[in-house]
């Protein structure tokens, strides 16, 4: 069957960004990896261990992770710190070239609806990709909940994140409480314990 040319120029614009992801700080071996394993967004790749530690992720110069710029969908410059406001949240690492990334937007829509009725917040964070991209995708999905660009993989640099999808869980105190792939149960009830004020109220339901 003949392959239509927007097909192949999609093939390579998702190969392109799996190359500049996988290149930061790793070395040849997890590149080849990478590339093996393109149709699975680098989750069955080999990787290079990570430079900071996920339990304590700074970025240059030492800075906290939170207070690392990224940009929001129209542009502006922003941090995560900024975008939580405080909350207890989710954050997501993905890209629209990753087919596992899109299976769970919907999923994220709803746990994120479902997070901020109990003072919660989930974030998705878009790897290697401009705002422009990051607003238009939003758009087309009906998506509403917040969603930041991280274009220089400064942010997921620091937090050693070589595979996407990919997530992590803060508290009310911006510590990572929970570390993980795709959005799972696991994931689901971290939010939750992570959002209950005190272990005298039963967790939200999400």
């Amino acid at each position: 069957m003949r392959i239509r040319a927007a097909v192949l120029r999609q093939k390579s614009v998702r190969a392109a960004a799996l190359v500049r992801f996988a290149a930061r700080g790793a070395g040849a071996v997890m590149l080849v990896g990478v590339l093996g394993a393109a149709a699975g967004c680098g989750r069955g790749a080999q990787t290079a261990p990570a430079a900071r530690s996920p339990a304590s992720p700074v970025g240059p110069a030492g800075v906290d992770f939170q207070d690392i710029a990224v940009r929001d969908e129209g542009g502006r410059g922003t941090t995560l710190r900024s975008a939580l406001g405080g909350k207890p949240a989710l954050v997501s690492l993905w890209a629209p070239w990753c087919a596992p990334c899109l299976r769970e937007q919907p999923a994220l829509e709803r746990l994120a609806r479902a997070a901020q009725a109990c003072g919660g917040a989930v974030v998705a964070v878009a790897v290697g990709e401009t705002p422009e991209t990051v607003a238009t995708f939003a758009r087309s999905r009906g998506l509403t909940f917040t969603q930041l660009a991280d274009d220089r993989f400064t942010l997921a640099d620091a937090l050693g994140r070589r595979r996407i999808p990919a997530l992590i869980v803060l508290d009310r105190a911006g510590r990572v409480v929970f570390s993980g792939e795709a959005l799972d149960t696991n994931a689901t009830a971290a939010l939750a314990n992570a959002i209950r004020p005190s272990t005298d109220v039963p967790p939200c339901a999400l």
